[in-house]
This record gives structure tokens, C-alpha cells and sequence, in this order.
């Protein structure tokens, strides 16, 4: 009897659920293959203590490749980059490809800046995703300041996300003795936008209370040493960190798998796969969810991910779906001030904090530790087959 093959692409935060279970999808006689550009996954929510020293990149990543070879899944090191869902088919950006009786997708999202650079030596970009980026920017910028230059940082996008980087940055540039009237967020429609009044004044007094300057402007251009923005003005800078929103990958646009919004998502229902193709699945940012729209955070792939898991093994042993169900109630949000205080939102109730960094943080390190390694030898007896053709 031939084993039907699971690919999970991508090993996003929906998947983590998944990896869990893998012993429970090998004991089917299922092979599972886990494809990802690298054998890490970085935990989005403590992201931004990466620019403060607060967390080293250790301590939010969870060691995918590990989970599911302990798991009894097959890793492969890889990204894809079309799918062929009329051949069950996926093409890797290496020239391979792989055949699936599923797939799941948990690609998350990209940060793709909407200006252009244009001159030299243009200030040094970074998308605030991949997470990775946040160290590379805090090494360059502490580079600089060894070598005794001024560093001006420019962050574009005033967002949650946005804001957390400035916010961050700015006890960045305090530890390295650089002054924080040099940072700037660029915000046109001001920072926080859509969240209640009181939490955008918050983080607007974090920002300006440590120098930091809110431009009411979208970057257009970089040039030559300087950020121009869309009503003509300019402010000179050396870094810029991009937080200007996201985007899914481009394959599920390019296969015609999307609900034809403007984002390009993978189009799926309340079971979490494809109304065309139920054989895939997918979570996270990477997704549009038909039956109402999601924001793109991170607290969605976390509550997806068990139904995720639940729905695979399902289809995959010919039992019935189960709904992912889209809690009424208002998810609690916390963003990291870089101070060692938080601003905290549930509902229309915000409030900041010393006491509610204490609570974010507890309530990111006990996620990190929600997947931890299986015992040695948990999975032997469900051992698979060797790496996929």
C-alpha cells in the first residue's frame, strides 16, 4: 500500500501544532515532509527585543527541523515557489519538485517596502521580516556607533509593528550613546491607526518622550542619504527598517488560488483548505480566510494551528473536518515600549506599563515553551522512510 504524502510548507506558527502530532500522522502511514528555507523558526511576538538585547535570537526560535525529525516527518531544506494543484504538485526554488496527497501551507507573510531606492550610497533598508533582519539591523547600527559615526534611523510604517521597531530602536540608540532626536517614524496616517485614540497617544508620547520625531508622511524614494517622501519634504538618514505591511507569497496568485482580493492569499473556508482543491490547507498570514476577513496577526496562526493539525490528520484518514471558528471576542495585544513597559489592548481597554511588559513577556516565553522536543525515542517506533524523491 503505497503512504500518502503530507507536505507542510513552510513552518510557520500554524504548523507548530502539526509538528506536535507528527507521530500520530507517521502511525497512519503518513509521510509527512516538512519544507523550509532553514531549520529555524523565529517567534514574531519577541521580535522587536532583538533591537534592545532584551532576547538573543535562541531564545525565540523553536527548532523546526528538530520537532520534526523527532516527529518521524522527513525535513527538507527548501522554498516553494509555484504549485501545479491539478497534478498535486510543488516547484522548489532549487528546480525539484514535489508530488503531495496534501499540503499545507504556513509561509507567513513578506514585508515588501513600497518605495524604491534610487542613488548612492542610498540608507541601508531592512524589511522588518524576516525577524532575522532585526539583529542584522541592530549590528550594523551599534557598528556604526563604535566607529564613532551618527547613526539617523528612519522607520516606515506606524502600524503596531512599526511602532513596537521605533519604540525598541530608541533604547537601541540610548544604549549606544546616540541621541534619540535622530530616529523618525514615518506615519501618514499617524501611529496605531484603527486603534482606540487613547493607545495611539501612548505610543506617540514613547516615541516623542525619548526625541524620537512622527512624520506624517509616506516614504516615497530613498536617494542619496536621505528618505523622500511623498508631499516632497525629505529627512536624511543612514538605516531605514521597513514596516510598511505585508504580503503573501506570489505562488498562490500565479495558480489561481486566491479569492481574488488585492493581498493574494490562499483562499480558504472555515476548514481551513480550498474550496477548489480541499487537499490544501493552509494558516497564518499566508491565507485569506473566505468567510470574513482576518487581520494579518500573529494570534490568528497560534489559534488556527490546532484546527490546522486536527483537519489534516482528518483528510488524510478519511474522517470528518472540523470549523475554525473565529472567537467574537477581542484578542488581547501587547506591544514592547523598548523601555521596559508595554502597551496593553483588549477591547476598547488600554493601559501601559511596567506590570504589562512582565505580562508579555511571561505570556511569550510560555508559548516558546508550549513545543518543546519529544522524549528520545517517543517517535522511533514511527520511524518513516528516507528523504523524498
Amino acid at each position: 500500500m503505497t503512504r500518502k504524502r503530507l507536505i507542510l510548507a513552510g513552518c510557520g506558527h500554524a504548523h507548530l501544532p502539526v509538528l506536535a502530532r507528527l507521530p500520530e500522522f507517521v502511525a497512519a502511514g503518513v509521510e509527512v515532509v516538512c519544507l523550509a528555507p532553514g531549520p529555524t523558526l523565529a517567534y514574531s511576538g519577541m521580535g522587536p527585543g532583538l533591537l534592545t538585547g532584551r532576547y538573543g535570537l535562541a531564545d525565540l526560535t523553536f527548532p523546526v527541523a528538530a520537532l520534526c525529525q523527532a516527529g518521524g516527518g522527513v525535513f527538507r531544506r527548501g522554498l516553494a515557489v509555484a504549485v501545479e494543484p491539478a497534478a498535486r504538485r510543488l516547484l522548489l526554488a532549487d528546480g525539484g519538485r514535489l508530488d503531495y496527497d496534501a499540503a499545507s501551507f504556513g509561509l507567513g507573510s513578506r514585508v515588501l517596502p513600497d518605495f524604491a531606492a534610487d542613488g548612492s550610497p542610498a540608507p541601508v533598508a531592512y524589511p522588518v521580516k524576516p525577524i532575522e533582519n532585526l539583529l542584522l539591523a541592530r549590528q550594523d547600527i551599534q557598528a556604526r556607533a563604535v566607529e564613532g559615526e551618527r547613526v539617523r534611523v528612519l522607520v516606515a510604517g506606524g502600524g503596531p509593528a512599526g511602532f513596537e521597531v521605533a519604540a525598541c530602536l530608541l533604547e537601541l540608540l540610548r544604549q549606544c550613546g546616540l541621541p534619540g532626536e535622530d530616529l523618525a517614524v514615518a506615519a501618514p496616517r499617524g501611529l496605531l491607526p484603527g486603534w482606540p485614540a487613547r493607545a495611539a497617544r501612548l505610543a506617540e508620547a514613547s516615541i516623542q518622550r525619548r526625541g524620537g520625531r512622527i512624520i506624517l508622511a509616506r516614504v516615497q524614494a530613498l536617494k542619496a542619504g536621505q528618505a523622500v517622501f511623498a508631499d516632497g519634504t525629505s529627512w536624511a538618514c543612514d538605516v531605514v527598517l521597513a514596516a510598511t505591511g505585508t504580503r503573501p507569497p506570489g505562488l498562490f496568485a500565479a495558480a489561481g488560488l486566491t479569492a481574488g482580493g488585492p493581498d493574494g492569499g490562499l483562499a480558504v473556508t472555515r476548514r481551513l483548505h480550498h474550496p477548489l482543491y480541499p487537499e490544501l490547507f493552509g494558516g497564518g498570514d499566508c491565507i485569506d480566510f473566505t468567510p470574513c476577513p482576518l487581520p494579518r496577526a500573529g494570534v490568528y496562526a497560534v489559534r488556527q494551528g490546532p484546527v490546522l493539525a486536527a483537519n489534516l490528520l482528518a483528510y488524510l484518514t478519511g474522517r470528518e473536518l472540523i470549523p475554525f471558528c473565529r472567537d467574537g471576542r477581542d484578542y488581547l495585544s501587547l506591544l514592547n515600549c523598548g523601555d521596559g513597559r508595554a502597551i496593553l489592548r483588549k477591547g476598547r481597554l488600554v493601559a501601559q506599563g511596567r506590570w504589562a511588559m512582565v505580562l508579555k513577556d511571561r505570556i511569550d516565553r510560555r508559548f516558546m515553551r508550549s513545543f518543546p522536543l519529544p522524549e528520545p525515542g517517543r517517535a522511533a517506533a514511527h520511524a518513516g522512510g528516507g528523504p523524498p524523491p
